[in-house]
């Protein structure tokens, strides 16, 4: 059976556990190593503060896996709803309109309100070591705006460096979209590689090396749906084990003495196989695993827009005063334990009511005529 042939988009119950645990444990990640990266530069010595050591290490390699499961995950998503009738280009961008901005509006604001209290309260925050210090307008705008990106810029707003990839991941959905729905948007062949060969060039070559990083979730995707795939079942601890080792390997040792972006494209195609196989089922699943991944994963996306705001707050603040006199593990547990609370209590507050901001999205698209 071909990929084609395959009309109906499933995802089963220990595929979409797996990419859960992925999800959320990728998400974690980024945290453990952000908490390193700021306990270290307070503390001036990056070796001593590093709390999780090994694992905090591996945050960029998380935002590769993230690239990637989020190609794999809007490619099931778009074509599922496509396959019913009414699904076009307006309604996915809406989809992943509300999908960016339940999360990176609350998270601008957050960062901006953070940023307002910490610079009465610590010298860090005029520090342009720590952060920027000029251009405001032009941050704000970009960040806003989902442009920081672009053409390889990181245009970091205040103490929120992370937005970098949401940016990029717009972008990518935006691109996508067009791909997707070439034919609605276009009746020439021309007019289309025309304009979608003047984004890429718009965006620059290191945006659009990453966009095809994420574009290999969407192989992936389409991988899984092929009958070869599907029967090839994975233990997921297998696939683990495998996903680990790969990032060992290809990142943090570089055993092949690569540049960066040719280690991330290289590890992203480990990522990309790991999803296309078909996870093997538990003949007795743990009900109580599946729930916490579940949970987990709800909220990694908000998890990962706010936290680092967050962590360079309570550093800035508590560090000389009490994580300094602290046992070296302690002040990076207290730090993701405030990051996750913080994470889920927006994740409420924003994420969780994506449906709000897309019928914001819908009735302004209606008053432009769209």
């Amino acid at each position: 059976m071909s990929y084609l042939d395959r009309s109906i988009h499933i995802l089963s119950p220990a595929k979409s556990d797996f990419l859960n645990l992925v999800r959320w444990a990728a998400a974690l990640v980024v945290v453990l190593g952000h908490a390193d990266l700021y306990l270290g530069q307070f503390g001036g010595s990056p070796e001593r503060w590093a709390s999780f050591g090994y694992l905090g290490a591996h945050s960029h390699a998380a935002v590769m896996i993230f690239f990637v499961l989020s190609g794999y995950v809007v490619a099931y998503a778009t074509g599922k709803k496509a396959e019913g009738e009414n699904y076009g280009f307006r309604a996915y961008f809406l989809d992943r309109w509300s999908r960016i901005y339940s999360v990176l509006l609350l998270a601008i604001v957050f960062t901006l309100a953070i940023d307002f209290v910490g610079r009465s309260v610590s010298p860090a925050y005029h520090d342009p070591t720590f952060l920027p210090q000029s251009g405001f307008a032009l941050r704000l705008f970009a960040n806003v705006f989902a442009l920081q990106g672009v053409q390889g810029h990181r245009i970091q707003l205040g103490s929120n460096p992370a937005l970098w990839s949401i940016g990029y991941e717009f972008i990518f959905y935006l691109l996508f979209g067009v791909l997707f729905f070439r034919g609605q948007l276009f009746r020439r062949r021309w007019a289309f590689s025309l304009v979608f060969t003047i984004a890429l060039v718009v965006i620059g070559w290191q945006m659009a090396v990453y966009f095809s990083v994420w574009l290999l979730g969407v192989l992936a995707y389409r991988a899984s749906r092929s009958s070869a795939f599907a029967a090839f079942k994975v233990s997921p601890w297998l696939l683990l084990l495998i996903l680990l080792g790969a990032n060992h390997l290809i990142v943090f040792a570089n055993v092949f003495g690569l540049m960066e972006v040719l280690q991330d494209i290289l590890f992203a195609c480990v990522v990309a196989a790991l999803l296309a196989v078909e996870v093997q089922s538990e003949s007795k699943p743990s009900h109580w695993r599946i729930s916490v991944n579940a949970y987990m994963a709800d909220f990694s996306y908000s998890l990962y827009a706010f936290h680092m705001p967050l962590i360079f707050f309570l550093c800035s603040l508590f560090f000389a005063r009490f994580f300094q006199q602290m046992p070296q593990l302690l002040p990076g547990i207290l730090l993701t334990m405030a990051c996750l609370v913080v994470g889920r209590i927006l994740f409420v507050v924003g994420e969780s009511r994506r449906a709000f901001y897309r019928r914001v999205g819908d009735r302004a698209l209606a008053r432009l005529g769209l």
